[in-house]
């Protein structure tokens, strides 16, 4: 956003002095051809620099998660924009494929609960209450770990790891890379957690599928899990 702001008023400074009479005062109805000429061309300079110039700083603006954001499209939409890095792009792509597979596991258990118990049944109900708790705990953590892939930024952390060769004390930017090094560990700890939860939830919808398995104690390790989701948030 900056960057934009301080674009446009490069480009309203030149106009100012290409077209105010106190200064250079160029129009293109000018008597004087070198004048016209380059009052035209100044215009559609600078007509060209603030469309594409524009155009390209929005592109390389990330967009930032709020803390009331729950629209999952703009989740994904934010963890597109960090995937291509090369030092956390791979994180932020785990976490956009857990939120796919976390939607299908969902879909795949909720039909398996209804298909086994009768629906607003006893069982049904506490089936289902406890995957939705887990279903709303998970995304609330990845939606948390994509706030968490945020602090990143690749070139600040290739300055970083290179800080043997500048002049800013090293004990400094040692402890500003420790500080990236524990959000990416903060951040591959919750998806690992995530990972147990997701595999819970298709065990269950697995074992849902056999008639007489007892499902209780599977159950009941869900419940933990999400516990510990809980815990990451």
């Amino acid at each position: 956003m900056i960057g934009i702001l301080i674009l446009n008023s490069i480009i309203i400074v030149i106009a100012v002095v290409t077209y105010s009479p106190g200064l250079l005062g160029w129009y293109p109805n000018d008597p004087s051809v070198f004048k016209a000429g380059m009052s035209i061309l100044t215009g559609i300079f600078l007509l060209a620099l603030f469309i594409y110039g524009n155009k390209r700083l929005l592109s390389n603006e990330k967009p930032v998660i709020t803390d009331d954001m729950r629209d999952l499209s703009q989740v994904r939409r934010i963890l597109n924009a960090y995937r291509g890095g090369d030092r956390f792009g791979s994180m932020a792509q785990t976490v956009l494929d857990q939120l796919d597979r976390l939607d299908r596991s969902m879909h795949r258990l909720q039909g398996e609960i209804d298909r086994r118990f009768e629906k607003n049944s006893m069982s049904n109900d506490k089936y289902s209450a406890i995957v939705n708790e887990a279903n709303l705990c998970l995304t609330d953590n990845l939606i948390n770990t994509a706030r968490k892939i945020q602090f990143f930024d690749e070139d600040e952390y290739k300055r970083l790891a290179d800080h043997t060769n500048d002049n800013i004390p090293d004990d400094i930017q040692q402890k500003q890379l420790e500080l990236y090094r524990q959000n990416e560990d903060a951040i591959q700890n919750v998806i690992t957690t995530n990972e147990k939860l997701i595999l819970q939830l298709d065990t269950l919808a697995v074992e849902l599928g056999n008639p007489g398995e007892n499902d209780d104690s599977l159950l009941e390790e869900i419940k933990q899990l999400t516990q510990e989701v809980k815990y990451y948030k």
